[in-house]
């Protein structure tokens, strides 16, 4: 009962199930525990993306002029709360569904626009038609020679008990106003508000008291709630995950049934022939890297070790010498990677560790036909196959090793350490040693709290004779040199990547807005191109083709038999055709600045120079230009990950981060990484000693929020 016996609301406990707060039903509690929202702590610390201001209204009219001064500037439409009268509410047929269209005015009907919501949103049309006049918050369209719009706005009646300061909060799966009303009615009814961070470690960091913080952002007072306190709690959320990440680790070290590691010996003949298949010389930091990565894996000690490397360093041939010292022990070797494109690389960079060591290599990834499935998982249980290169797939169930010695995880594979070395250890009497590799230049300090890592190498050399790519920015008015320079490239036998933002091009939006300036998707562009290049070959590669047809589409321009590749960013990473001297993107500045460094470095891997072509639309914004010229005057991973926190910033409460916890790393940035980063691995060895379960009452609250964080990230895992 949330009621005492005369009437006053009872108060709430922390570890109440969320049940017990306003306006939640069965439903709308089973999807916020999905989303690890369980108990009133974790209401309580759903923390807002932004605020609306609902004192002050604008006119139809003042808000229509604000969206074109935003668009006249080439600025983002602001946010808005507009007070309009409704001239008229209906159901619109659209595409074999009904939307729904109010039709709001200025009082005296001098201006109007469109409110839409693009499905028949349940209760819209009845809130509308019932209030003569009401709030629309939203961000309202308005392009020259089109009548101004709002796309879902919220729709509110116009009372004066609505005119107040209200939180904007993540989408999580329910009613954005019942989640408003039940986080209020947490911070309202609980007893007192929880600080997940320990007392000790809290003063020890300078931390600010959490009651006064949380009130503020959650709208408890009538103040506009200062983003200097969502940022104070926003560091907390972060010390929380970054703690979340290292406990898990130190649970799954401290776990009786890990076992030592196997000893993988170094074979020193092996290596030496290896790099003699790979048929070029290692630079001295790969050689360091090979040496650090084989003293760890000649120890009984578990390795977890980050291997770090701008792109074109090398990483891939440190993490195949691994893979040869694990097959040499007579282990296997498992090497987990993101997508099936990336996958039919790491085949065809495999290659030479099967030549030189006689390895047998197999795949298991999405697509498979059955049949080849089970000959592989059969030779990996059997142990007649001694590596698999493999997607999340290789992570389910029926994937059972003979006997696993090493694990290569590449930089975008989601999951933890602990639950990597859960989900891979099918069949293994032992725990097999880790080996991480990530082109993000991020400090070792986040690296540990981010991945769990303990050691780290560095390459920070590239291949000796690789020459820098040289970019240039191009307008589409310059289509008629890109397929010029693409033709230059096909005549002198190199290879050329074009890149599009969409498969397929779009039709015509459900809002109205103009497609006509958007770039071409894959299909149509690399239809077109065939036609312009002809009798070069054009292939086409993207996420949604069968893995036969992409593997088909990858072996043929590496033959030569193709000269130019049309993708998405699936080739974003790990691709590696020596031969390819030409990227073009198209729309490069729907892009960020890493997605853009890594496509560049597709080309020039060989000895002839490379140059990358970043085609946009006009106008640019001078957002997109500073990110664009960015990546034009440098080539340094780190100078372009500075570059593009400081354009972005750390966290965007606009919406480009409006995800909290489902979002990998959501707290934790690499701009400016904070002091207790350095001291989060000893605060947790120190509360593993002390209270291992987290069961004592000073850490009730921290074990809410690990709870939290671990059932999300476990979520994200399951999803692959």
């Amino acid at each position: 009962m949330r009621r005492g016996a005369e009437g006053p609301l009872l108060p709430l406990d922390w570890a109440d199930g969320v049940e017990r707060a306003e306006g939640l039903g069965p439903a709308s509690c089973a999807e916020l525990a999905s989303r690890g929202i369980a108990v009133v702590a974790d209401l309580v610390w759903t923390l807002p993306v932004g605020w609306d201001d609902l004192r002050a209204p604008a006119s139809v009219e003042q808000a229509i002029a604000r969206a074109r001064a935003a668009d006249d500037a080439l600025a983002p439409a602001p946010r808005q709360v507009v007070r309009a009268t409704v001239k008229s509410a209906t159901l619109v047929p659209m595409r074999g569904r009904r939307a729904v269209r109010v039709v709001a005015t200025d009082e005296g009907g001098s201006c109007a626009l469109d409110a839409w919501w693009f499905y028949a949103a349940h209760g819209v049309l009845a809130a509308a038609k019932a209030a003569p006049t009401c709030l629309l918050i939203g961000r309202v369209a308005s392009r020259q020679g089109k009548r101004p719009s709002m796309a879902h706005p919220d729709l509110v009646r116009d009372d004066p008990a609505a005119l107040g300061i209200r939180a904007r909060y993540p989408g999580v799966g329910i009613p954005a106003g019942a989640l408003r009303r039940a986080i209020a009615d947490a911070v309202a009814r609980a007893a007192s508000l929880p600080d997940p961070v320990p007392a000790g470690i809290a003063a020890r960091e300078g931390m600010p008291p959490v009651a006064p913080l949380l009130q503020a952002v959650h709208g408890a007072t009538l103040q506009v709630p200062p983003a200097a306190a969502r940022r104070a709690l926003a560091d907390r959320m972060a010390w929380v995950e970054a703690f979340a990440r290292v406990w898990q680790r130190k649970l799954a070290e401290a776990n009786p049934g890990s076992g030592l590691a196997p000893v993988l010996p170094r074979d020193e003949a092996g290596q030496r022939r290896l790099v003699e298949a790979l048929g070029f010389a290692l630079t001295g930091a790969q050689q360091s890297a090979i040496d650090a990565i084989a003293r760890d894996l000649a120890s009984t000690s578990p390795m977890r070790r980050l291997l770090m490397g701008d792109v074109g360093t090398g990483k891939t041939a440190v993490a195949l010498a691994a893979a040869q010292q694990c097959v040499a022990a007579g282990l296997q070797c498992a090497l987990l990677v993101p997508t099936g494109v990336l996958a039919d690389q790491y085949e065809a960079a495999a290659a030479p560790l099967g030549r030189s060591s006689g390895a047998r290599i197999v795949r298991v990834s999405a697509g498979m036909k059955a049949a080849d499935r089970r000959r592989a998982l059969a030779a990996l249980a059997s142990g007649q196959a001694q590596v698999v290169i493999g997607t999340h797939a290789l992570l389910q169930q029926d994937v059972v090793f003979a006997q696993l010695g090493l694990v290569v995880v590449d930089e975008q594979q989601r999951l933890g350490v602990a639950q990597r070395l859960h989900l891979v250890r099918r069949g293994a009497t032992c725990t097999p040693h880790l080996l991480t590799l990530s082109a993000t230049p991020i400090p070792r300090s986040l690296a540990l709290a981010l991945r769990g890592e303990l050691a780290t190498s560095v390459l920070d050399e590239r291949p000796r004779g690789r020459l820098p790519v040289t970019t240039e920015i191009v307008g589409q008015g310059a289509k008629e040199r890109v397929v010029q320079a693409l033709r230059q490239v096909c005549a002198r036998g190199e290879r050329a990547f074009f890149v599009s933002p969409r498969i397929v091009d779009d039709e015509d939006g459900e809002d109205g807005e103009d497609d006509a300036a958007e770039a071409p998707g894959v299909v149509s562009r690399a239809v077109h191109l065939a036609a312009l290049l002809a009798p070069a070959r054009v292939v086409a590669v993207h996420g949604a083709m069968p893995p036969a047809e992409r593997a088909e589409a990858m072996r043929a321009l590496r033959a030569g038999e193709a000269q130019v590749l049309v993708g998405t960013t699936v080739i974003e990473v790990g691709l590696d055709v020596p031969e390819a001297t030409l990227m073009v993107i198209d729309g490069a500045e729907r892009f960020g600045l890493p997605q853009l460094h890594q496509l560049r470095g597709r080309v020039g891997r060989g000895p002839r120079p490379g140059v990358c072509l970043l085609m946009h639309a006009e106008p640019l914004t001078d957002l997109a230009r500073q990110r664009l010229e960015t990546l034009a005057r440098t080539s340094d991973g780190a100078e372009i990950a500075r570059a593009d926190l400081a354009l972005r910033g750390a966290g965007d409460l606009a919406g480009t981060r409006q995800s909290g916890l489902l979002e990998d790393a959501s707290w934790l940035g690499a701009a400016d990484p904070p002091g207790w980063l350095e001291r989060i691995d000893a605060d947790a060895r120190a509360l593993l000693l002390h209270d291992p379960t987290l069961a004592a009452p000073a850490h009730r609250a921290l074990a809410l929020a690990v709870r939290r964080v671990t059932s999300v990230m476990a979520v994200r895992e399951e999803a692959g």
